[in-house]
Formats: C-alpha cells, sequence, structure tokens
C-alpha cells in the first residue's frame, strides 16, 4: 500500500507542472528507491537524524539483526492509519509524522543499548540525544515498547529507562513517564498495559502500573496503580471504572482499546 500511495502521489505531482518543489524526489528518495520496509525507513530516519553519526545504517544493521523491529514499525504503520484523524494514508505518516519517526528511533536505540560492549551503549544515547535534539522527544534507549504504537504529535514527551509500553498504546504529546526521585530501586519507571490512552500532559510517576484499556487524562499526575478497565483523572489523579455504558474513543473517532492481529503486515504496507 505504501508503495502504491507513493506511486499514486508521485503521478499527481508530475501533472501539477514542471514545479513540484522537490516532492518527487522526496518520494523516489525515501520510498521508491527501496525495495523494502527497513531499508526505506533506514534511508528516512538516517536522512532526518545528524550528528556526524550514520544513524540510516544504525538502523540497517538493526533491522537486519533482528526483523522483530521492522515488523514491529510496519505495527505502528497500520496503528496509526487506524486511529489517528490526521491519517489519510501510510505514505503521510511514513514521510512527515515525527511520533512515528521517534518510536522507531526508540527501537533501534534500545536493539544497541542491549548488545554488549560499551561501544553499542554510546550509539544508543547518540540516537537517543539526537533525537530529543531534533524531535524534542526524550526516550531513554532502555525503555521497552510493544506493537501498535501510536505517539500522536510526540512533542514533549519523556519516557523514563525502566519504562515498559504494551501494544496498541496510544499517547498524546507532553507525556512524561519519569520516576518519583524518592525510589532506592532501579526499576522506577512505569508499565503501561495494552489498549491505554496517555491524554496530552498527564504525568505518571513512579513503578506503578497502568493496567489494560485504561486512559490517564489530559494533566493528570498518577503514581499509584491503575485496575485495567480504569480512568484516572486529576492531580493527583483520582481513579475510577470506566462505565460499561461510556465508549471510549481515540481522536479519530475509533473505539479503544483498538486490537489487529499484525499478521504479515510488512507485506502488506
Amino acid at each position: 500500500m505504501l508503495i502504491l500511495e507513493a506511486e499514486e502521489a508521485l503521478g499527481e505531482s508530475r501533472t501539477v507542472g514542471k514545479h513540484s518543489f522537490g516532492l518527487i524526489s522526496l518520494i523516489e528518495q525515501r520510498v521508491l528507491a527501496h525495495d523494502s520496509l527497513a531499508a526505506g525507513l533506514s534511508n528516512s530516519l538516517g536522512s532526518k537524524l545528524g550528528g556526524g553519526i550514520d544513524f540510516g545504517r544504525m538502523c540497517e544493521a538493526a533491522y537486519a539483526a533482528d526483523p522483530d523491529i521492522i515488523e514491529a514499525a510496519a505495527c505502528d504503520l497500520k496503528r496509526t492509519l487506524d486511529l489517528d484523524p490526521a491519517a489519510d494514508g501510510f505514505l503521510r505518516i511514513y514521510l512527515f509524522f515525527k511520533g512515528f519517526f521517534c518510536v522507531q528511533c526508540a527501537r533501534v536505540a534500545h536493539h544497541f543499548w542491549n548488545l554488549p560492549g560499551k561501544q553499542s551503549r554510546i550509539l544508543a544515547l547518540a540516537m537517543q540525544s539526537e533525537m530529543a535534539d531534533r524531535f524534542d522527544v526524550d526516550i531513554h534507549p532502555a525503555a521497552r515498547w510493544g506493537r501498535g504504537i501510536t505517539m500522536d504529535h510526540a512533542g514533549g514527551c519523556v519516557i523514563g529507562e525502566t519504562s515498559v509500553i504494551g501494544d496498541n498504546v496510544y499517547l498524546m504529546h507532553d507525556v512524561t513517564l519519569g520516576a518519583t526521585g524518592t525510589s532506592s530501586e532501579h526499576d522506577r519507571h512505569p508499565k503501561i498495559g495494552d489498549g491505554v490512552f496517555l491524554a496530552a500532559k498527564c504525568t505518571v510517576l513512579g513503578n506503578v502500573h497502568i493496567g489494560h484499556g485504561s486512559i490517564v487524562g489530559a494533566h493528570a499526575l498518577v503514581n499509584r496503580h491503575v485496575p485495567p478497565g480504569h480512568v484516572a483523572v486529576g492531580a493527583p489523579a483520582k481513579v475510577r471504572p470506566i462505565r460499561d455504558d461510556v465508549a471510549k474513543h481515540a481522536p479519530s473517532g475509533a473505539p479503544l482499546p483498538f486490537g489487529s492481529p499484525y499478521a504479515n503486515l510488512v507485506e502488506g504496507i
């Protein structure tokens, strides 16, 4: 589908006239010049990141060593298309969505963080630093990510070292998954269950669990466990069950939690 969308956009651009303002070149270089999602995404991330390190080759190496990373990227594309009302196709997400880029950088950085040797961790931290500079999003490379992540707008998000994010999680901008600063334990960051919605400017602190299918409201401050199927609102947050007769929806209007089988997505995209 991504290739078809790119070819369609390319055809439309050529009918506009001789002035495509570089759009034709962008689509050709980022999409059509590559024979796989892994190759194209490596090129895209490498082009967006600077800092003197060849981040594109880092992505290539990570995808070759662990194909699950690119499978997860395909799931992120599909999930974002399903839920984000600003996404009218895979091409727009793939070319322009900052949140999608941030999650893919975090996945590659996490791969290098887990490799043996100090050099690999330095490379992981270099990608983290460059991502923070470019996108205003700070994700520690040790943080663990599920599949089907939608990071909407992304700006201002901070994800701590021992955070764990489940499948089909939707994060708005300015979300903080941090530590309380009072724990002596290394495992000090939140654990986010599947199908959770983290609204804009919410803060979750400490090694607390946000249960499957729960919602953390905008500007909420959460420092205790939230059971599955509950909503946390306020600062400090008050927790209550989500009524069965009240539907949960993403900004697109799609119901939450939203499940996807994620089978053979790379080929489909």
